[in-house]
């Protein structure tokens, strides 16, 4: 079963430095979707064992919620608001990709001794489901502060959460239900907002570049 785990939790990793070496923001989101669906396997596999062992099947829950949100609906809905915003080409990093995923690189490295400090969470061997989500988290931010369209911050954003939920689920066996609920309430809640703002955003600059926005200082 570790096995698989560990298989799974690298196979998270490879797709976020598929998703910080991608140009294009469909390419962002088919991306984000293998992601969210790999985590999705990940929920199914730990709640099928502990639904077998505990009798409990609040993570197989999750696992389908999961499936719901993050595989089918979040992905629709950001394919939909880049349809209907105006397709112009520019370019959406601030830096090369290949010193882009550089970067990413180092972030592993700074993941892998951070874990191995930590105790509570290694014992005496390093936790290498927890580096590659934590790992995860790491890049998501910086992917979120390299792009400069804003659907490509908005997939940032949930490449950080799937970091986070991943990289508890690993350390806990599972949080709360109550908890992921609350959690996928707050991400849609936000996918939705910003979704709106992009839409306002390429109305009023033509562009969801958010260097446009520079526009705006008086």
């Amino acid at each position: 079963m570790e096995f698989f785990f560990d298989l799974l939790s690298v196979l998270v990793l490879l797709s976020s430095f598929v998703l910080v070496s991608n140009k294009k923001i469909t390419a962002y989101i088919k991306t984000f979707q293998i992601q969210s669906a790999l985590i999705a396997l990940i929920a199914g596999i730990m709640g099928w064992s502990i639904a077998v062992n505990e009798d409990k099947y609040d993570i197989l829950i999750i696992c389908v919620i999961i499936i719901a949100l993050k595989v089918i609906f979040i992905p629709h809905l950001l394919y939909k608001t880049y349809g209907n915003i105006e397709y112009r080409v520019e370019k959406d990093f601030f830096m090369n990709i290949p010193i882009i995923v550089l970067i990413c690189c180092g972030l592993v490295v700074f993941s892998y001794f951070s874990v191995s400090n930590i105790g509570s969470l290694t014992g005496f061997h390093i936790n290498h489901q927890v580096v590659n989500s934590l790992s995860v988290v790491l890049i998501g931010f910086f992917f979120m502060i390299s792009r400069k369209k804003a659907i490509g911050q908005i997939i940032g954003y949930l490449v950080i959460e799937n970091g986070i939920f991943v990289t508890a689920m690993f350390s806990t066996n599972g949080m709360p239900f109550i908890v992921d609920i609350g959690i996928f309430i707050d991400m849609i809640t936000a996918v939705m907002i910003m979704g709106i703002m992009v839409t306002r955003i390429n109305k009023k600059f033509e562009s969801i570049n958010i260097d446009k926005l520079s526009k705006l200082k008086g």
